[in-house]
């Protein structure tokens, strides 16, 4: 028998049909397995469907699940003792199909001391239309997260840390209100901070929580706790083409700039595939061995900024395009330090102990040097700021001598720093035993430590750990 061929130009649409047929039943299945498992992990995560369900295939619910409008979860609320805050709308556009809105509802508690609410749990609700023949619309509960309040010991480290403020205790602190992130904040669901304030003294610190919402899972997770001693929000911040969403986060105290950036970076996780991981400066942003950006990296953690970004800059343009993106992202954290340490260095300051401050802490050793070698400055400002120096300047100090021992224009203010601390005897005794690029700097510092009367160096300053200990 000879074999029929199909003329050139026919479509075997039979083939085709079953073809899309196979297609369709394999898509079925798998969209079925992830129904299943959502409906094993969390039922109410998938109670949603009821709406496209006939009555006799319809999931189950509880009361307390059944769909309601806002006006009866309000009053559910307040019949325990609670009440809900302004929802948060999220609009999530679905390809063929209506616009899907949720509703993140915040559930606070009334205080009873006359304090401010306290957010206990955020809830997330799902618009269905006609769940009963008595509602054409209503609220379809999803997921919630109970609301874990932060330990204040946590708010004010970075006042801790820079010895700003003594220790705290580990008492829970209240979160009182919830905002959106808008601007530049990743489209893929919704990024939410719970908020709250605590007055330290002078400082009035805001402290939170991010939370991420995915309305394709309905999952809610808390991403980041964060607190900023300036009182600022964190905020998204526009990066280039190519490079993760970053977060960043200012714990600056004072004088002293403290960045922290996270990226948004992908996880094999399902329900919230990704996570805010922080910009380290600890190991090298290039894939290739490089010494002298590991020696950037030192300088940065040690505060010296501006010399830290010269060093990147210059390196980057030895290397071409042997650069990478994470070596970018270090490059362009130290450069968001080095510029708030140039800008205070170069602004005038009616306090002669601040004006030598802002040029230490950007490592403009001789500018600084200028300020305590005119006889007509307040002297006694300038070397207060070194007796009482919680470390910022001493960090500094040591990573330039680590670079260069000799450094003159370095050294007179290690030796400032010791004299204010334990004395001019025991800075003079340092000061012998360290190496030299000039025997005029050399000279010029015993002059100035001579100029200088005991009287004006003051008392030593207790727990203090000593320059020649260090070195």
């Amino acid at each position: 028998m000879k074999l029929q061929l199909p003329k050139m130009g026919a479509i075997p649409w039979r083939s085709i049909g079953s073809f899309v047929a196979i297609a369709s039943a394999a898509g079925f299945v798998v969209s079925s397995t992830w129904l299943s498992a959502q409906f094993i992990i969390d039922p109410r995560s998938v109670v949603w469907m009821n709406q496209y369900l006939p009555k006799h295939a319809k999931i189950p619910i509880s009361a307390w699940d059944d769909p309601k409008t806002l006006r009866e979860i309000q009053a559910d609320l307040r019949r325990a003792g609670l009440f809900a805050g302004e929802p948060i709308r999220v609009e999530t556009a679905i390809k063929g199909k209506q616009k899907q809105i949720d509703l993140l509802i915040p559930v606070y508690r009334p205080p009873g001391d006359g304090s401010d609410d306290r957010l206990t749990e955020l809830r997330a609700y799902r618009l269905v239309f006609n769940p009963t023949p008595n509602k054409k619309e209503a609220l379809q509960f999803v997921n919630q997260i109970e609301v874990r309040e932060l330990r204040e010991d946590f708010v004010t480290e970075p006042l801790v840390r820079a010895r700003a403020i003594n220790p705290s205790s580990d008492r829970p602190v209240p979160f009182t209100a919830i905002q959106r992130f808008e601007d530049r904040a990743p489209r893929n669901g919704a990024w939410l901070t719970l908020n709250g304030k605590l007055k330290q003294g002078d400082n009035s610190i805001a402290y939170g929580q991010v939370v991420y919402y995915n309305p394709t899972t309905t999952a809610m997770s808390v991403m980041l706790s964060w607190t900023s001693p300036d009182g600022e929000i964190p905020s998204w911040q526009a990066v280039p083409k190519g490079r993760p969403a970053e977060f960043v986060v200012n714990q600056t105290v004072g004088l002293e700039p403290d960045f922290q950036v996270y990226q948004l970076r992908s996880v094999k996780r399902k329900n919230i595939p990704f996570q805010l991981q922080p910009i380290s400066l600890s190991q090298s942003g290039l894939k290739e061995e490089n010494g002298a950006f590991v020696d950037a990296l030192f300088l940065a953690r040690s505060g010296l900024w501006s010399n830290a970004l010269e060093y990147m800059q210059s390196i980057k343009r030895q290397v071409g395009s042997d650069w990478t993106i994470n070596a970018q992202s270090q490059m362009d954290l130290v450069a968001r330090h080095a510029k708030v340490t140039k800008a205070q260095a170069e602004q005038p300051w009616a306090n002669a102990g601040q004006q030598v401050l802002a040029n230490l802490l950007d490592g403009r050793w001789e500018r600084a040097a200028q300020f305590v070698q005119n006889p007509s400055s307040d002297r006694s400002e300038i070397l207060d700021v070194l007796k009482f120096d919680p470390g910022r300047v001493q960090k500094r100090i040591n990573a330039a001598l680590t670079f260069d021992p000799a450094r003159s224009q370095v050294q007179i203010w290690a030796v400032l720093r010791l004299a204010s601390q334990q004395g001019k005897p025991r800075a003079i005794a340092w000061l012998a035993k360290q190496p030299q690029d000039s025997s005029t700097q050399r000279a010029q510092t015993l002059k100035l430590l001579n100029e200088l009367d005991l009287m004006t160096f003051g008392t030593v300053a207790p727990s203090t750990i000593s320059q020649d200990k260090k070195n």
